[in-house]
């Protein structure tokens, strides 16, 4: 097979595919393993599917709509892949489950039902262990330009790493210098918090204070970039993780690998270690405590100098009068103890606020001068000095954090992209299978001789169906044809869709819903829905050759509903008896719902069962009382007469009076 073989590629669209995927092979693998979501992002959603079905139809040698020969009959496979898709939890399973399409393949049916069988066994065993939440948050990794470190440097001494370095793209990550000179080093110790030097060719005081580095690679000079991908797309590789960790536990196979990626996300998703937390806390919250234990100081000194009193000896005072000299120097002795008071009580009181540790307490006797002064003022560079240092540490715990991380995360991004795909397929498979478990479904019987039967069918799209029983070409049963009669609004078009519903289901090799059901496979399904009024001359020709494509030696379904629709009655009656015939010589199965079965039974030239549902009477609400499930060679009427009479018991005065009348022509 090649792309240009799959229906709507040619040229432009098949180098779109190769430019997406690298080659003419990796594109034909994507679309064979149903890849709707990579294909979505050079395709549409209608192309996409498009292709994938197609080409898995040729795997078959089948087209996606050769079993469904009608509108209707393609309207309601439509109808039952949404409301399958309405189980997954992905974009991906939701696109990949639209591929899904009715065949008369075996093999593909087949390798359906097999998969779809594991899905259901599948779901059983994991219900009610919270994996929907989990597979809620699973989304295609999203791929996202690393952002560039700018408080950071790295600094190479020779030509040959420097070019080395640019050519990996570092440049392009943090920033990348040639420093050949112990002046250019100074320069950018000055510029950066930090600077990992490359090159033993350059000494100094500068080059002595830079980190040496260990490794050239991608990891230990910008662990961001390697980090980036995963703190980009965490929640989805944790709910990724967690959920394989699930599925492990519960003996799926498949999932026992991911264990390691896991502690490494979980370990990625932790705050920062403790000492790292508190050297943090103790940056933002030094200076406004300095602040404020000095306020509070110099209102303490305030308040305690306005309370106190100079004493001068004689001595002293004679030193004053001499020489003019002396006044500081006494004020200081006489209030030193004071001062020195109220300066350890501020340090303890700073100490306080702030989470120190070890000998970080000696900062506050820098920052906190000695001199005694009022106002008492801080040491601003001592203040700065002890900000730098908390900052440095700080940055330097989190870059050896971030290191040993990146190292273990470098190689594996193409894991854990697997682990997603790997879940995104399990949620289309557990779609498959919680779709199964919870509408109730049961795999059919596949027969080989032409039939249809079902017990306990209940039709998906009510909300609270009544159970229906039905067969053709059963052994109590062997008519494969039949006629279908009744009361209006007693059930037999929504028979029809049950039909519906469980031969495509059955077709698609899922389970269908019955409590019991075998079938053959057909190679076409036609629904021929019910026609709006009668036809014009014009379109009664087009409508002939749209029922004539049943002539043909296939083995075929046909449902019809009234067909009578489309001519005059006596006309119609006489139609609808040629095609049941034809479809009797050739061994198909057949429903037409009909007003007219008794006209056509006269008209038909081979046997035509006649079932009906018919209604039973009113119940004390005035509704039809109708048993759903058809009689078998039974003609039911439309017994008008029940309409007859629930107008003349819930109506009053002539209008009653008038439906009474007519209703005594009954009797």
């Amino acid at each position: 097979m090649k792309l240009v073989d799959l229906p709507g590629v040619g040229s432009r669209i098949r180098e779109r595919l190769i430019e997406q995927y690298g080659d003419e092979e990796k594109s034909l693998h994507a679309i064979l393993n149903a890849d709707v979501a990579g294909l979505c992002r050079t395709l549409s959603e209608r192309q996409a599917l498009l292709l994938v079905s197609h080409a898995r139809g040729m795997k078959f040698a089948i087209t996606p709509e050769q079993f469904l020969a009608t509108d209707e009959a393609t309207r309601i496979q439509q109808i039952l892949l949404t409301r399958l898709a309405s189980y997954a939890h992905t974009e991906y399973a939701r696109l990949k489950i639209g591929t899904l399409f009715a065949s008369s393949s075996g093999a593909l049916l087949a390798e359906n039902r097999k998969a779809a069988l594991e899905a259901f066994q599948t779901a059983k065993m994991m219900q009610g262990r919270g994996l929907e939440k989990l597979l809620k948050d699973i989304r295609p990794l999203r791929e996202k330009a690393a952002a560039r470190v700018r408080e950071r440097a790295v600094a190479a001494t020779s030509a040959e790493d420097f070019q080395k370095l640019k050519s990996k793209g570092l440049d392009r990550l943090i920033d990348l210098h040639l420093a050949e000179s112990p002046a250019e080093l100074l320069d950018l110790a000055r510029s950066y918090s930090h600077v990992c030097l490359i090159g033993d060719e350059v000494s100094g005081q500068a080059a002595e204070d830079m980190e040496r580095a260990e490794s050239l690679e991608e990891w230990y000079l910008v662990p961001e970039a390697v980090l980036g991908f995963y703190e980009e797309n965490l929640e989805t590789l944790l709910a990724a993780a967690q959920t394989a960790q699930k599925l492990h536990e519960a003996g799926i196979a498949g999932f026992a690998e991911w264990q390691s990626l896991h502690k490494l996300l979980a370990r990625l998703n932790e705050s920062a270690d403790r000492e790292g937390e508190r050297l943090e806390r103790l940056s933002a919250s030094l200076g406004r405590c300095a602040e404020e234990a000095a306020a509070w100081a110099n209102e303490q000194l305030k308040s305690k100098i306005e309370k106190s009193s100079l004493t001068l000896g004689g001595t002293d005072l004679l030193l004053v009068m001499s020489r003019g000299e002396g006044v500081r120097e006494i004020l200081e002795a006489q209030m030193k103890s004071v001062f020195a008071q109220v300066l350890k009580d501020a340090k303890a009181r700073a100490a306080g606020q702030l989470d120190l540790a070890g000998a970080e307490t000696v900062w506050l006797d820098e920052i906190f001068s000695e001199q005694i002064s009022y106002p008492l003022e801080l040491n601003r560079h001592a203040l700065r000095s002890f900000e730098l240092d908390l900052q440095s540490r700080r940055e330097g715990r989190g870059l050896t954090r971030k290191r040993e991380i990146a190292r273990s995360l470098a190689d594996k991004r193409d894991e854990a992209a697997a682990l997603v795909h790997a879940l995104m397929e399990f949620d289309y498979s557990y779609a498959l299978g919680r779709f199964s478990l919870e509408e109730r479904l049961t795999f059919p019987e596949i027969a080989e001789e032409p039939c249809l039967s079902f017990a306990e069918g209940r039709h998906l799209f009510l909300d609270r169906p009544e159970a229906v029983s039905y067969s053709l070409g059963s052994a109590d049963h062997p008519e494969k044809v039949a006629l279908l009669s009744g009361v209006n609004s007693g059930g037999k078009t929504t028979l029809l869709d049950l039909i519906s519903q469980i031969v495509i289901l059955a077709h698609m090799g899922l389970p269908v819903p019955a409590k019991d059901c075998r079938l053959s496979l057909f190679e076409e399904f036609y629904y021929f829905s019910k026609s709006r009024g009668t036809l014009s001359a014009g379109a009664f020709e087009t409508a002939m050759r749209k029922f004539s494509v049943v002539e043909n030696e296939k083995r075929k379904l046909v449902l019809a509903d009234e067909l009578e629709a489309i001519t005059e009655p006596g006309a119609s009656a006489r139609i609808i008896a040629c095609m049941l015939d034809e479809l009797n010589r050739r061994g198909c199965v057949a429903v037409f719902v009909s007003h007219l079965a008794e006209d056509v039974r006269r008209c038909a030239e081979t046997p035509v069962r006649v079932d009906g549902i018919e209604a039973e009477g009113l119940d004390e609400n005035n509704n039809l009382r109708v048993s759903r499930s058809p009689r078998y060679n039974y003609l039911a009427k439309s017994t008008p007469e029940l309409i007859l009479d629930r107008l003349v018991r819930s109506t009053q005065g002539r209008e009653r009076e008038f439906y009474a009348r007519l209703l005594a022509k009954f009797k």
